[in-house]
C-alpha cells in the first residue's frame, strides 16, 4: 500500500508526523522513528526568550569583574558560546540526516527578533519551521486593540 503524501511542500512517505516531545529530544529517539517508518519528525520548541535570558546572564557575568585582576578573566564565559541555540542546531544538523523531514519550532516573542534564529534553522538542515509567535500582555493600560495589533 502506497501511503505517500505531502505536507508543507514536504514528500512523506507517509502522514504519520511525530510532534514535538520527548520522542523527538533526541537523536537517538529521531533516528529510531525514522527507523520504524515515521514520515517526518518536529522538534521542540526553541524559546527566544530563553536564548535572549542566557544572552543576559552572560554578559552580566562577563561584567562582573571588569574592574578586578587581569587574568580572573580568563575564567569568564566565551560570549560565543551560547547553548541553547548551538545544542538545538546540532539537533537539528544531526537529525536531518535521519533520512526523514525535519521540522524545526520557534517561538518568538519580540519584532521580527526571531528571524536570525529562523535562518540558521534553515542552514542546520530543517525542511520546515513551525513558528509560534506570542504576546502576553501585561501592562493593564493597554488596550485590547493595541494588544492585538501588536
Amino acid at each position: 500500500m502506497n501511503l505517500d503524501t505531502s505536507y508543507l511542500g514536504l514528500k512523506l512517505r507517509n502522514p504519520l508526523v511525530a510532534s514535538a516531545g520527548p520522542m523527538t529530544q533526541t537523536i537517538d529517539r529521531i533516528e529510531w522513528l525514522a527507523d520504524v517508518g515515521i514520515g517526518a519528525v518536529v522538534l521542540p520548541s526553541l524559546f527566544e526568550e530563553q536564548i535572549r535570558a542566557e544572552a543576559d546572564r552572560d554578559e552580566r557575568l562577563a561584567e562582573a569583574g571588569v574592574d578586578s585582576f587581569a587574568e580572573a578573566m580568563t575564567y569568564m564565559i566565551d560570549p560565543d558560546s551560547s547553548v541553547w541555540p548551538r545544542q538545538y542546531l546540532g539537533l537539528i544538523e544531526r537529525a536531518a540526516g535521519s533520512g526523514v523531514p525535519v521540522i524545526a519550532s520557534l517561538n518568538g516573542s519580540t519584532m521580527g527578533g526571531w528571524t536570525d534564529y529562523a535562518r540558521a534553522m534553515q542552514d542546520a538542515g530543517a525542511a520546515a519551521i513551525e513558528l509560534n509567535i506570542y504576546y502576553l500582555p501585561g501592562n493593564v493600560l493597554i488596550s485590547g486593540h493595541d494588544a492585538e495589533q501588536r
